[in-house]
């Protein structure tokens, strides 16, 4: 009994801590709040049952979010259909983007803030599965290149070219959503998004 009760600490000293970093990645990829739950729940589950083959010391956040992004790409291939986006909201009202943010903003930089940040969830839910994946890894969660290309199961320079086109192609869609003056653009001047 004492084996199985250390396995157990050990698995929740060690995976626990990244619940929410999985549960974010998880919201990310699937875009429905109750679908990424179950993501996670089933993430975590498969993790403790295979913790044995976790090797101490090594990246427990990037192995949870390959085996939550092995999941994902399981069920997307088994249903074949793209997820459909219905927003990006988090039970605890905390936005993993809000951390990008530097210094604590006026009240006239936080409006606009908030603007950018809905303009950027907007955008994120554009892009491509592979794409989003890639930018929420790296730049979002902070994982390295590498680290993000372990998680995908692709090579390294693969996550460089997907961020690179993903950055692009957020570029494209970002950039209008403001004219000079700061003021919000009308939606018919937006880029379509059948021209990317």
């Amino acid at each position: 009994m004492g084996v199985i009760e250390s396995s157990g600490q050990r698995f929740e000293d060690t995976a626990l801590p990244f619940l929410d970093v999985v549960y974010d990645s998880a919201l990310r990829l699937t875009g429905d709040p109750s679908a990424a739950q179950d993501l996670t729940q089933e993430t975590f589950l498969r993790a403790f049952r295979s913790f044995s083959s976790f090797q101490q010391g090594s990246n427990c956040r990037a192995w949870l979010l390959r085996i939550a992004y092995n999941l994902f790409c399981t069920d997307y291939r088994r249903r074949r259909r793209l997820p459909e986006l219905s927003g990006f909201g988090y039970a605890d009202g905390a936005d993993p983007l809000d951390e990008l943010a530097t210094l604590e903003p006026g009240p006239e930089e936080a409006a606009l803030r908030l603007l950018d940040s809905e303009a950027l969830h907007r955008a994120l839910g554009r892009l491509p599965v592979e794409f989003r994946t890639a930018v929420t890894l790296v730049d979002i969660h902070g994982l390295t290149c590498g680290e993000a290309a372990s998680v995908m199961g692709t090579p390294r320079g693969t996550v460089l070219s997907r961020l690179h086109r993903a950055r692009l192609r957020l570029r494209k869609l970002l950039v209008p959503e403001l004219d000079p003056e700061g003021a919000p653009v009308a939606r018919e001047q937006r880029l379509d998004a059948d021209e990317l």
